[in-house]
């Protein structure tokens, strides 16, 4: 058991910057807070896939899948969607936003749409919307480039054609 330690050490001390980097960019400023247990948890998760003695072919994607998967799973831990918008601090404007639909009224809109779709497709989009690029899904999900690409691309041009339809609704 004296090997798992270096063995440890070895694996994360040269991708540290990378695993830091990952959790600071998923749970930005607004879950700054978590950074310290979601870097625990990566080490942990980390300390118990060596521990099971199982090998780790490429260390820097590996790392980057552990820390990006758990990080997000904290940040989502932790901000469980409220239920309703007057929680989240979302108030209905009467003046439109950009696309001329009101804010609560897009993040309903969203929130409908991300419901009727395909488990897949609902996964990209929000993905996507949360900053991660087509590589990044790709990544994160085990598709090629293209496939979340693709994905992102047919759930966002829904998005579109639903609020076009909305606009029209109101005699815009």
């Amino acid at each position: 058991m004296a090997e798992r330690p270096e063995r440890f050490e070895h694996l994360v001390r040269p991708h540290a910057r990378l695993i830091a980097g990952v959790i600071r960019r998923v749970c930005g400023r607004r879950h700054q807070a978590l950074v310290p247990d979601v870097e625990q948890e990566v080490y942990l998760a980390l300390w118990k896939r060596l521990g099971a003695g199982k090998e780790i072919e490429h260390p820097a994607s590996y790392l980057y899948r552990v820390a990006l998967t758990t990080a997000l799973r904290l940040v989502r831990r932790q901000a469980a969607e409220p239920a309703s918008f007057e929680e989240a601090g979302v108030e209905d404007r009467e003046e439109p936003q950009p696309g001329g639909i009101p804010v609560a009224e897009r993040a309903r809109m969203i929130a409908e749409v991300l419901e009727r779709l395909d488990p897949d497709d609902a996964r990209a989009l929000r993905g996507y919307l949360a900053g991660f690029s087509h590589v990044e899904i790709a990544g994160l999900y085990g598709w090629s480039e293209s496939v979340a690409r693709h994905r992102v691309y047919r759930t966002l041009e829904r998005l579109r054609a639903e609020a076009a339809g909305r606009k029209g609704d109101d005699g815009s």
